[in-house]
């Protein structure tokens, strides 16, 4: 049989009377001291462990980001002995089934998403799953927004619409990189003069014109 190689931190000489598993199925040992009680087979400052650190076969530790989706967890046949849940195996006997609840989070997916995929200013939700894929900014020109509003929403276009009177367009134009909408349209005076509006990519610093009249055509065609 093979040895399991324990390695303890160093930290450990400084517990003292510590409570801890036994290795045995549904035993626990109370007051147990380093050195009295039990050893390990290596010691060291594992616990603070850092990138570049040599393990013990000389090879540089690399440390990476990693972010819990989703979780698993071992039932064993607690419950199912609970409620009396059997199957018959393949030699006609009753078994007890080993259970296991396994969970993908909401709200753990939405915030491994924003991790992935931001920036200084803020989210960059990706076109799949943003919660709209147009925030259209109106800067005076109410008539001709709320009419783009109305026309993209009737075409089956999700538009974010920032109509607020109380903002300024730098305000506006913040709070539309920090939600993070894959793209943002502009209705200004000045864009209008070209009967257009000022579309920009959240990832992207370019800025476009593009006329009212083919705005919808547009976002139908990605």
């Amino acid at each position: 049989m093979k040895k399991i190689k324990v390695v303890g931190d160093i930290s450990l000489k400084t517990v003292k009377n510590a409570y801890t598993g036994a290795n045995k199925k549904n035993l626990d040992l109370l007051n147990v001291n380093y050195g009295r009680d039990y050893k390990v087979d290596i010691e060291a400052d594992i616990a603070l462990a850092k990138a570049g650190y040599l393990s013990e076969d000389n090879q540089k530790l690399r440390e990476t980001k990693g972010i819990e989706v989703g979780n698993i967890f071992q039932l064993g046949q607690y419950y199912s002995k609970l409620m009396n849940a059997t199957f018959t195996d393949k030699k006609g006997k009753d078994q007890y089934y080993y259970m296991g609840c396994y969970g993908i989070g909401v709200d753990r997916t939405l915030a491994t998403i924003v991790e992935a995929h931001h920036d200084a200013k803020g989210i960059i939700w990706p076109e799949s799953i943003a919660p709209f894929k147009v925030h259209l900014i109106d800067l005076g020109q109410k008539e001709t927004a709320a009419r783009i509003y109305q026309d993209m929403t009737e075409k089956g276009i999700e538009v974010l619409y920032d109509d607020r009177e109380d903002k300024s367009a730098g305000e506006k134009f913040a709070d539309a990189d920090l939600i993070g909408i894959p793209y943002r349209v502009v209705v200004s005076e000045k864009t209008l003069k070209d009967n257009s509006v000022e579309i920009k990519k959240r990832e992207e610093s370019e800025v476009k014109l593009v006329k009212i009249s083919s705005l919808t055509e547009k976002f139908h065609a990605q």
